[in-house]
């Protein structure tokens, strides 16, 4: 099968699969250079990160990439909360007719499918859908999501990006902590020195404090090795399925074909918990 027929195929399921959509998340799973971004970089997502992130970004994301990574986290001393999370994701970014992605991510207490489609209108302009799924999970009805999202760079120094997730809140999302989310992505390069990534997020029916933010520092220590730093509040800590604060910070390191990432991720609320995430992205 061509790549051409491969996406057609793959953009037909997701139209399909979205047309059953009752819900959609905040972003729910936490790559490496994500979660030392503190949860930011819609407006900046790499590679398969742009599937959980900012479905939009996919069409400016040339040729096809595979990435496999986990996050292990625990409590103070061994404490609850524990566990791991799964991933592995792959995206076609090389069709001219549109650029799609999928993900499967496993969490302690649930199972999710992620998809992605985008299209660049111009090379400043592009806008994407997204479509997940939680299941497996033993105390809560599995629900489906969606998710729209676009992407505007006005300026060689900045891009932005604007998503809505959450289309169709409804009770049994509200269970997940699913709550119709707003938000907007913005990416700052200071003379390639430094990406500034400042995502604000506007969650008007979740409990607490409707804003939220993440925001976090991206600096080029040398061409293919970089250090991050980032922090959030009032935002979902993923890998707990619940809103709170945290802080991250890590490296990724590129190679011609293949990128290592890692990250040191912790959520001061609701709970205290300490994590460590690590992937290998390729792409070819």
């Amino acid at each position: 099968m061509t790549p051409w027929n491969t996406s057609k195929h793959f953009g037909a399921a997701l139209i399909l699969f979205s047309l059953g959509i009752s819900n959609a998340p905040a972003t729910d799973y936490f790559s490496p250079r994500t979660a030392a971004l503190g949860g930011a970089g819609k407006a900046g997502a790499l590679g398969t990160d742009s599937i959980y992130l900012m479905p939009a970004m996919t069409s400016y994301l040339h040729g096809y990439a595979g990435s496999v990574g986990f996050f292990s986290y625990g409590g103070p001393d061994g404490a609850e909360p524990n566990g791991r999370v799964y991933h592995a994701s792959a995206h076609d970014g090389s069709n001219e007719m549109f650029q799609a992605g999928v993900g499967y991510t496993r969490r302690a207490d649930a199972t999710m499918i992620h998809f992605g489609a985008s299209k660049a209108i111009t090379n400043v302009l592009g806008f994407g859908i997204g479509a997940k799924r939680h299941f497996h999970s033993a105390s809560l009805e599995s629900v489906n999501q969606t998710n729209i999202s676009g992407v505007f760079f006005p300026l060689g120094f900045l891009q932005t990006s604007f998503m809505v997730d959450n289309i169709l809140e409804n009770n049994n999302s509200k269970k997940w902590n699913l709550y119709r989310e707003f938000s907007i992505g913005t990416k700052f390069n200071i003379q390639k020195m430094l990406l500034i990534y400042i995502d604000p997020q506007y969650t008007p029916n979740k409990p607490g404090k409707a804003f939220g933010y993440q925001a976090g520092v991206e600096l080029p220590l040398f061409s293919d090795l970089f250090a991050r730093a980032g922090v959030n509040r009032d935002a979902l800590q993923p890998h707990l399925g619940s809103y709170g604060r945290g802080i991250g910070w890590g490296a990724g390191w590129i190679f011609p074909k293949i990128a290592v990432d890692f990250a040191v991720y912790r959520t001061i609320e609701p709970v205290r918990s300490d994590g460590k995430v690590f992937s290998a992205t390729v792409s070819f």
